[in-house]
This record gives structure tokens, sequence and C-alpha cells, in this order.
């Protein structure tokens, strides 16, 4: 479950800021580039600053999600509506991938998911982001929007145990310089172990072609790159 209510632009300088968003696209363009992929689709995009920045690098980007969110510059990319869990004919592509999406749904959900995208994939490549340890969010954070002030306040956060992980939920409230609420957000995320994720990954016939190790780093709001395994990875998968 995923609910924001802060206002676009504000959203974006907080949680998706140009420099968090190129170090993911490198990630992802370093893999597509190795097994020769193009033409590429974005499941759940968001803003689209990833399909954005992938488009610039030369690649062919359709853009997705629930909702059209796009933002400034991404607007110029095409965007077709697509909800993962009901699947859909949108094309055929050389690949896929999402970026702080799959965390958002449980178990059966994500076997679900993975079906549903191997038939718009065919035999190409899926890339997604997982996180596998708690995280761990900053209680404040400050950002200044054309001279203007903002804060975003952890006013709460919880943990759940589940079989093979854990249900994070939280809650942000962002005020203005004068104390004002602009916007809230709320959410649960599951936080599943490697094992599960490969377990779910397996079940729906993929294999793993490549696993980019990265380490999350809670006060950057960013992940950093890492040469051992590490509390966060980028899966690249294939259908068997």
């Amino acid at each position: 479950m995923w609910d924001s209510r802060i206002p676009i632009g504000i959203y974006a300088r907080l949680y998706a800021s140009w420099k968090r968003v190129l170090r993911e696209v490198r990630i992802i363009e370093g893999i597509f580039r190795k097994h020769g992929v193009r033409r590429i689709v974005e499941f759940g995009c968001g803003l689209g600053r990833h399909g954005y920045l992938l488009s610039k690098r030369g690649f062919d980007v359709l853009l997705t999600d629930i909702e059209d969110r796009r933002f400034g510059v991404a607007k110029k990319l095409p965007f077709k509506r697509y909800n993962l869990l009901e699947g859909g004919s949108i094309g055929v592509f050389e690949g896929g991938y999402a970026v702080g999406v799959i965390t958002l749904f449980r178990y059966e959900d994500i076997v679900r998911i993975l079906r549903n995208i191997k038939s718009v994939i065919g035999s190409g490549i899926f890339v997604f982001d997982y996180n596998f340890t708690p995280y761990i969010d900053p209680e404040k954070v400050e950002v200044r929007i054309n001279g203007k002030k903002y804060i975003a306040i952890l006013e709460e956060n919880k943990y759940t145990q589940i079989n093979g992980g854990l249900i994070y939920e939280y809650r942000v409230r962002v005020v203005d310089e004068n104390g004002s609420t602009v916007g809230v957000e709320e959410a649960s995320y599951t936080i599943y172990n490697k094992e599960e994720i490969l377990r779910a990954i397996e079940e729906d016939g993929y294999m793993v072609k490549e696993i980019a190790w990265v380490s999350w780093d809670p006060l950057e709001y960013i992940y950093k790159p890492s040469d051992e395994e590490s509390d966060s990875a980028f899966i690249a998968i294939t259908p068997r």
C-alpha cells in the first residue's frame, strides 16, 4: 500500500532527486547494454525521471503506471496506463524495469506481477531493485524550493514480522516553514529476505541473469555501489 498526498514538485525534490535517479539509471543501463537491450518499458514509472534519463541515453522507453504522475521533462515520453496486478496488452519489449515498486507487494502479488511482466518482455530481461533489510529513515528532511523551506517529518514507523520477512509501515508529514501541513504520505512495504525473493523468481519460471549489489544510505536517500553481497540489489531476470 502506498498513498502519497505530497505535492508532486515537493515529492520530486524529497524522494526522487536527479542525483539518486542517475545513480539508479546507471545500474539499469549497464545491465541492458550488456545484453543488447534497447526497447524497454518502465513499470510503475511514477514521476518518470528514470525513463527520461534512459531515453536521453539512447533507449526507446515507454512509461507505464496505474495513473499518470509524470513530472516536468518526463511528460515528453510516451505513457500508457498499466496495472501490474491485472496485466494486459501494451506491446512486447526487449526489456523492462521497475524501481521502488516490487517492494510494495506481498509474496503472492509479486508472483502474479512477475507472471504478467513475462507477457510484456517475452524472452527479454526484467530489472528491479529490492531492499532486503529494515529501512532506517531519517526523522526529518529539509529541502528548499524556490526559496521556500519544506520539512518532511517521520511521524510514525513500525515493523511487523511475517513469513520470510517484515512489513514496514510509516507516515510522513510535510510542513512548510510556517508549520502548515502541505502533504502526507502513508505506506506499508514488504521486506522479504533474499531467499523469499529468489523463490518467487523461480516459482514464476525465471532465471537470474545478474545481481548488482548496492547499499542503501537513508541519510542521502540513495543507493551506493557494493563490491559484495549487501542489504539491497538490482536483480536482472529472464524467463527460462
